[in-house]
């Protein structure tokens, strides 16, 4: 079904454990009759479940955006996840879900719970704003659809005042089938992480029916609503991501594979017209606020606003930025759907704005005004720049490279903030870069340090970028995570590496530590 399609009323649904199965049309002919209807709440963990009810919940549950006393609670409904149709093997009706957040992992104490609907039209997904909460407190929650339970999610509050330490992780670019989820399931298990941040790329639009290595579903191109709910759902079945959401709350924007390759507005490196690439793009934003655990409402008209900024009481700032949706198209864009053009393109310096006019004001008045030690940007493109060449100059024109006179109104903004440090997505490699008051000018000062995270499986960029970007400090050719640890007089940057991505039991070790002095804007 399309997005705003007349359906006319529906029946709110409430399901048994059998009822709920069989109206969704799951596993049916191994589920007796009965139970349909019953209100009973069925207490402690679902473990004693029979594994046939766990299929409601196969997409696990997941938290985020927290606040200093609310937390975003995420799950979906599809007993079938892999239904051509995107359905999630749901029905056309609407499903009542019960919720409640616990302080401790056995749900003896209580301390928040209610009921919501989720809808069809929304692939039956729900995101509910669990409010009252204490700050800087972990809880636990679950969801309950008749008498079936989902798993049991940790979450944690964002601390206020002026707390002495905050963990968090840096995630990005995860196509399925480029390996496994090896990172996920480590990075569920560290300790110190208090939050996790993803800088987009969750998805990929590719066809995934090829190769040797996983599937994921659709084998075509996505470009249709049911193509994305589909393709999310064939990422979020994998366990080891079920876990790293389950143990975390997550804060989340998105790159360009969200949509397509290279996307930037309503434009396209392809032949698409701006009709077509907004039509696209509306379904993709749907599905993927569908599928992350977002405090925000529905899409409207096909847009969201997916830029914000959390406070971690006095200590951090983090500003998240949207550096696709409202940006003009990337100069000199050729056909190739790597973006890579020469650095003499005359269309380069010229008013071309990446954040788009809305988000530059927002982002000058959050720096200008944050009370925090350190102000940490979640990037989601490389600001410092990078030139791929060797004997001549070579961009990627679609990353902040393309937009210089835009890329110098933000390190004026972050000149002008207190510890600004830049963690960053995309590249599908690990490098630690000097941004530099000129970029590619070593003789002037240095403004922030840029971490950019390794990509979770996505395949490595192994190019040495080093001849011609002297601000490259280190680059490292592996797959993982960054750990970034915050506290009042330092920022301490762990790059966790994987061995081998195509084994989902590969281990990760600690490739390399950076730490930033408050005052200091050079890492060492």
């Amino acid at each position: 079904m399309n997005v705003g399609e007349p359906r006319g009323e529906r029946e709110v649904t409430r399901f048994g454990r059998r009822g709920f199965l069989v109206g969704a049309a799951a596993v049916a002919t191994t589920v007796a009759a009965g139970c349909a209807g019953s209100d009973e709440r069925t207490e402690g963990p679902m473990i004693d479940l029979p594994d046939v009810d766990r299929e409601a919940f196969a997409l696990g549950v997941a938290s985020g955006d927290p606040t200093t006393d609310a937390v975003i609670l995420w799950t979906r409904l599809a007993p079938d996840p892999l239904a051509d149709d995107g359905s999630g093997g749901m029905g056309p009706d609407d499903v009542e879900v019960s919720w409640e957040v616990a302080a401790d992992d056995g749900f003896s104490e209580i301390v928040a719970s209610g009921t919501v609907t989720a809808s069809a039209d929304h692939a039956h997904a729900v995101h509910v704003d669990a409010t009252g909460l204490a700050a800087g407190t972990p809880y636990w929650y679950r969801f309950q659809a008749g008498e079936v339970l989902s798993p049991v999610g940790r979450t944690a509050t964002l601390p206020d005042g002026s707390p002495d330490r905050f963990g968090v992780a840096i995630v990005n670019c995860q196509m399925y089938e480029s390996g496994a989820y090896a990172a996920y399931r480590h990075l569920a298990e560290e300790e110190g992480v208090d939050l996790v941040a993803h800088l987009g790329d969750y998805i990929y639009e590719y066809p995934g029916g090829t190769g040797d290595g996983r599937h994921s579903a659709p084998d075509r191109m996505v470009e249709t609503l049911a193509d994305y709910r589909l393709r999310y759902a064939s990422y979020k079945a994998d366990p080891d991501l079920q876990a790293a959401h389950a143990r975390f709350p997550f804060v989340a924007t998105w790159d360009d594979h969200e949509v397509m390759n290279n996307y930037l507005g309503d434009t396209a490196p392809d032949d698409a017209t701006a009709e077509a690439v907004r039509a696209r793009r509306t379904a993709a934003y749907q599905a993927w606020w569908e599928h992350l655990p977002v405090r925000l409402d529905p899409p409207v008209d096909g847009e969201l606003r997916v830029y914000q900024a959390l406070d971690v009481g006095d200590l951090a700032r983090l500003h998240l930025l949207d550096e696709r949706q409202h940006g003009d198209e990337p100069p000199c864009r050729n056909d190739e759907s790597t973006g890579l053009d020469e650095g003499d393109c005359a269309e380069v310096d010229d008013e071309r704005t990446r954040l788009g006019d809305a988000q530059e004001a927002w982002l000058a008045e959050s720096l200008a005004g944050s009370p925090a030690r350190w102000n940490l940007l979640g990037n989601p493109v490389v600001l410092a720049g990078v030139d791929a060449g060797t004997d001549e100059p070579s961009y990627y024109l679609d990353t902040w490279d393309g937009y210089p006179r835009a890329r110098a109104r933000l390190i004026d903004l972050l000149a002008g903030a207190a510890n600004p440090v830049v963690l960053t997505g995309d590249y599908h490699a690990g490098m630690v870069l000097d941004v530099l008051e000129t970029p590619f000018d070593p003789s002037t000062p240095v403004v922030a340090p840029e971490f950019m995270a390794p990509p979770i499986s996505s395949a490595l960029f192994p190019a040495d970028v080093s001849a011609r970007t002297p601000q490259l400090r280190q680059q490292l050719n592996a797959h993982g995570y960054l750990t970034v640890q915050v506290a009042p007089e330092q920022v301490t940057v762990a790059f966790r590496t994987l061995g081998d991505v195509t084994d989902p039991d590969t281990d990760v070790t600690t490739a390399a530590t950076w730490v930033v002095d408050a005052g200091d804007p050079v890492a060492r």
